[in-house]
């Protein structure tokens, strides 16, 4: 199984290690459907499974595109909403 995982830390008053893994990118709904392509999205935010579900996607590329959105946007916000700032920074 091939697998992206992406490091980051959480400064501020609260120290964090991130980890936002994808992987398992496979077909799992017939071609006519508008998005038969899964990947599982995994972010563990210090000791805690924050997220830990397959994204659907149109195909292989899109899937892991969407994946890749929604893990940026979710520990973007969740950094802003704990007062903290990530190393590496992600650009909005």
């Amino acid at each position: 199984m091939n697998m992206i995982e992406l490091k980051y830390k959480l400064g501020g008053d609260v120290h964090q290690n991130i980890v936002v893994r994808l992987f398992d990118v496979k077909q799992v709904r017939g071609a006519d459907d508008s998005a038969p392509w899964d990947i599982s999205v995994t972010i563990v935010w210090g000791d805690e499974v924050a997220f830990d579900r397959q994204l659907a996607g149109a195909d292989p590329l899109h899937a892991v595109e969407l994946a890749a959105q929604f893990a940026s946007k979710y520990i973007r916000g969740r950094a802003e909403d704990e007062g903290g700032t990530l190393e590496p920074p992600i650009v909005p």
